[in-house]
């Protein structure tokens, strides 16, 4: 029950992050505040940041900032000669220190999205669209075909990223920032979503901060957190995992631990009649009651961790283009502490039936 408890763990947490623009290299992100009544962000379905390239400028001048770029996602009609479909497609500014977006790799843009040129949308228009492995399967497609994208014709797809590290059955499409605002029209107030920033310098987050009055800047670990109480699904999926385990594993422990008690009734009247007091024996009860839980726990950590070793490559192989499921070392920890409270909760049964075994209770 520990293993699948880490396991359904791991996957929730896999949900629960997916939908956002979540990748090792980005360390922190600007998101508008939502709960401001008084927001001055320009908000069109939901609250967007206004002026990101210059802010975008703004932010990579400041020391410690490694990368930064706004980014726009929108889920938009995609067509071919041949097909039509729904592509989640997010507009970026490729510079060089930027490597992956979504899970696309950033490197396969034309840097520094020159449709954008000196505060107009008046530069060259690449037309590049960057495709995830799904995406391109459902479209079928293949580099320098033609896409519409949102109604405009003059996109090309230029590279299908093999190594796509996008979460879930969800086809994706990267595209020059300026060229998405253009189709959609965030161009009149030069839109976007969020900023994402890699740093090493912890003290940047106070001046990101500053960046927008009425914004939030989360990190890595504030953002996984928040969107895994954010998901229902996830929350739903955890909770039920970790109320099953603590179910089952405590019925499982009392019925195996309290039959192994009983079939050693003769060595605990063999201890009695050598003076060891029912207390003692008890807590040799109690003892190995938590040892057992405990090493279980490890032991089904390990497996929890193998498990969803299993459910991604199962993933990968039959309806998604990557991991669905979140692998960390802590869940060996996390694990062992469900163990620990199911040999808890089993602890006050078994010491009832031990003491009416040793004949404490006539």
């Amino acid at each position: 029950m520990i293993a699948l408890l880490v396991t359904v763990t791991g996957l929730g947490i896999g949900l629960a992050t997916g939908t956002t623009v979540y990748d090792d290299d980005v360390d922190y992100w600007i998101v508008p505040d939502t709960d401001s009544p008084e927001s001055p962000l320009v908000a069109t379905d939901n609250p967007q940041f206004s002026s990101v390239h210059e802010t975008s400028d703004r932010i990579r001048g400041q020391d410690g900032v490694e990368s930064v770029t706004p980014v726009l996602s929108q889920v938009l009609q995609v067509e071919t000669s041949e097909s039509t479909e729904y592509v989640l497609v997010v507009g970026i500014i490729n510079t060089p220190t930027v490597d992956r977006v979504t899970g696309l790799d950033s490197d396969l843009l034309t840097p520094n999205d020159p449709y954008y040129d000196n505060g107009g949308y008046s530069g060259e228009w690449t037309g590049e669209v960057i495709m995830s492995e799904g995406a391109a399967d459902v479209l079928e497609v293949s580099s320098g075909d033609s896409v519409t994208v949102a109604g405009n014709e003059s996109f090309t797809v230029t590279a299908i990223d093999e190594q796509s590290q996008s979460v879930g059955n969800v086809p994706t499409a990267l595209v020059q920032l300026s060229e998405l605002q253009t189709v959609t029209g965030a161009a009149t107030y030069d839109q976007a979503d969020q900023f994402v920033v890699s740093t090493n310098s912890p003290a940047v987050q106070n001046d990101l901060a500053q960046i927008y009055p009425q914004s939030s800047v989360q990190s890595r670990g504030e953002m996984t957190a928040s969107m895994t109480v954010d998901s229902e699904l996830s929350l739903a999926l955890s909770l039920t995992a970790f109320i099953v385990s603590l179910s089952i594993g405590t019925l499982f422990v009392v019925t195996t631990t309290g039959l192994e008690i009983a079939a050693d009734r003769q060595q605990l009247a063999v201890l009695s009649a050598m003076g060891v007091s029912v207390r003692s024996q008890l807590q040799l009860v109690g003892v190995q009651t938590i040892i057992m839980t405990g090493v279980g726990g490890v032991i089904g950590a390990i497996g929890g961790l193998a498990g969803i070793r299993v459910v991604n490559a199962i993933a990968v192989r039959t309806v998604t283009t990557g991991p669905i499921a979140v692998s960390h070392p802590l869940f060996i920890g996390y694990g062992v502490i469900a163990a620990l409270l199911v040999g808890l909760l089993s602890l006050p049964l078994l010491l009832v039936v031990a003491r009416r075994v040793s004949g404490g209770v006539p």
